[in-house]
């Protein structure tokens, strides 16, 4: 009875973080927005109010007014790092944007009540393909020193 409910989450789960979808832009692609408010009005179910200009933010609605807090601004997840204000990024430096909404922003719990935006940059995917390609090199210079010793 346990693994059928633990395989029941589990796919639940799976099927709502699966659910948003994460738009890519090619790297040498050259940005038609000026602003990552720009960027954001281009994404299905996301309104952003006229602004964003002077280092301010604009108002930006996913979901809806939040019933208990009275607001609208979703959670900002920039590379991992929970932030209140996304002025400072460039359309260029961004790789994806990820907009959650529904159930699979409840894995920020509350914070994520009116939403979530995801964005990775280009220098974080970089590392983390830097990282991973070194990580390989280091498996098979490990795996041919094992043989050796055989």
């Amino acid at each position: 009875m346990k693994k059928t409910l633990l395989l029941a989450a589990a796919l639940l789960l799976t099927c709502g973080i699966l659910g948003a979808q994460e738009k890519v832009r090619p790297a040498n692609e050259k940005t038609q927005y000026n602003t990552v408010f720009d960027l954001l009005r281009a994404e299905p179910g996301v309104m952003v109010s006229p602004g964003g200009t002077d280092g301010q933010m604009p108002q930006i609605v996913i979901r809806g007014v939040g019933t208990n807090s009275g607001q609208t601004q979703p959670l900002f997840v920039v590379d991992g790092i929970i932030t209140d204000n996304v002025t400072y990024l460039r359309p260029e430096d961004i790789y994806s944007v990820e907009v959650l909404k529904d159930g699979t922003s409840s894995i920020y719990g509350m914070q994520g009540q009116n939403g979530v935006i995801l964005f990775r940059t280009k220098q974080v995917v970089e590392a983390e393909q830097r990282a991973a390609e070194a990580a390989k090199a280091e498996k098979k210079a490990a795996r041919e020193a094992r043989r050796k010793k055989k």
